[in-house]
């Protein structure tokens, strides 16, 4: 299944809204803007802070762009690894996985 959900920044922070699971302004945090900005950057999206479309699935998808590796649970979320970065997900990643997938695909577009 591709979820697709659509950061932007607010206040200096790259966030996003989710009503279907409860998440407002929800932000990355800890190496996971600059992944998602450097995905953005290698995909040519333009102005990602006023907000792009970000699809992910814990399994391949046509056109995926970037694939985060699992690493490690600490405090609730967890650490992916993409292109050289870290990054934390937080434990909101559970309102769409039951369980951390070992890889999440993503792909960033243009709104």
């Amino acid at each position: 299944m591709i979820m697709e959900i659509h950061p932007y920044e607010y206040h200096g922070m790259l966030v996003f809204d989710d009503p279907t699971v409860g998440l407002e302004k929800e932000p990355f945090v800890q190496g996971i803007p600059e992944m998602l900005y450097k995905l953005c950057q290698n995909e040519n999206v333009q102005n990602p802070e006023n907000g792009f479309r970000l699809k992910f699935s814990e399994s391949a998808f046509d056109g995926h762009q970037m694939q985060l590796k699992w690493l490690q649970e600490e405090n609730g979320g967890n650490w992916y690894e993409a292109e050289g970065i870290k990054g934390w997900l937080c434990p909101a990643l559970y309102k769409y996985f039951s369980k951390a997938p070992s890889v999440l695909y993503i792909m960033a577009e243009s709104k």
